[in-house]
Order: C-alpha cells, then structure tokens, then sequence
C-alpha cells in the first residue's frame, strides 16, 4: 500500500491539498465507492463517456471548500441540460478544473466518515449524521485509529441514528458494510499518519446494495 500511495502523492504535482477528484482516487485505494466521473480543466470539454445520467456538475478545487454556498454545484442534469449547465458553471469558474459525476441515487438517510488528528492521541475516525444534519445534530462517535470493523460497529450502535438499521420505516442499511468503510477509512489515516491532518466523508450514502462516498475532503498536512 505505501508504494500506491507513493504514487498518489506523486499525482497532486505541486498542490497542497488534493481536489474532490484526488481524494476520490485516494478512497478507491481503500476499496471505498465513489460515483463513476470525470475531472475537466479549464480549457477541456465537456467528457460524459463511460458515466449514466443523471449528472451532477461540480467545482473541483482545493481551494473551494464549500461548493453549494459559492454556487459551484448544479444537479438533475440529463443528456440534454448538461452542456448548457457545464457551460454555465465554466463561466463561474473560468480558471478552476470541473467535475462530472454520476448522481447516485440513495435511500435513507445521509452519514458523514471523517477522520481528526490530535497533536497528543493522533488520529481518530469518526462517524454520524451526515449532509445538512451534521452540524444540526452533533451525533457522533469516535474512535482512535485504526480500528476494527467489530469496533465500528460499536460506534455505529452508539448514535441517536442507529435505529435506521432495523428495518425502520422499511429501510434497508447494511451496517456491516458501514463498518467496514469506517474500519478502511482509519487503516487509511493510519497509513498516511503525519501526512494526514484532516479527513471528510460528507455524505456517504447507501445506493444500490453499497455505501457511496458523494463527496470527499482531504487536508494533508505541510511537510
């Protein structure tokens, strides 16, 4: 694993941090599921090949953190609403690559993995109510890293959100699945280890039998 991520490393070239598209690349390291997409610079068109609608567009840039609120993000998009609403975010974003996803489709609701990294304990990976609830609830659980997939259980079980995982209102969640994603996401922090100052999952979903990270940030730290 140290020489693929050695090779990763190599990829960012001269940026600090790794886009939406590094990072997503990072996960599939760890055999944790992205969308199927494509990252466009700036002076590229437009490339749908190999991903089904629908799409969702986005700005791809380290330096752009929160995507919605600078308006860097537009969803629903078919075969025929796509290159006019690429071409609208291009004229947003002149200077900046763009991101072509298939937009996953998902039931239940959404989670957040993410890891933190303490200056005394090191690292922990974290896990709770994701997507415009994170910061409603607070419900999470943590552990230092790695951890097993027994002990993501554990944290899972621990959240106000745990009932979703039996049966409620018909749901469907595969917890075990979860807890493996969570137990991947802290081998993954443990590997970088100094590397590594920060970790964003948010949402991570359940679409088509399988938990699907929508959107993912990664902060390293300076060498």
């Amino acid at each position: 694993m140290q020489e693929k991520l050695k090779l990763w490393f190599e990829t960012l070239g001269d940026k600090q941090n790794p886009d939406e598209f590094d990072a997503k690349q990072l996960m599939a390291l760890y055999s944790i599921k992205t969308p199927p997409g494509n990252r466009i610079g700036p002076l590229e068109a437009l490339d749908i090949q190999d991903i089904n609608p629908p799409y969702v567009l986005k700005v791809c840039s380290p330096d752009i953190l929160h995507k919605t609120e600078m308006q860097g993000v537009i969803l629903n998009n078919d075969r025929e609403s796509i290159g006019g609403n690429f071409e609208t975010l291009r004229l947003r974003f002149p200077h900046e690559n763009l991101l072509v996803e298939n937009q996953a489709g998902f039931m239940g609701p959404e989670f957040i993995v993410g890891i933190i990294r303490d200056p005394v304990l090191g690292h922990a990976v974290m896990v709770g109510a994701g997507g415009v609830l994170t910061e409603i609830y607070k419900d999470t659980a943590f552990r230092l890293a790695p951890c097993s997939v027994t002990d993501a259980v554990d944290m899972i079980d621990e959240l106000v959100l745990a009932p979703v995982f039996n049966h409620f209102r018909g749901m469907v969640l595969d917890k075990q699945k979860l807890a493996m994603t969570i137990s991947r996401v802290s081998q993954l922090a443990h590997d970088l280890g100094d590397r590594l100052s920060q970790l964003d999952i948010n949402p991570i979903v359940f679409s088509e039998g399988d938990w699907i990270a929508l959107d993912v940030k990664v902060v390293l730290e300076k060498e």
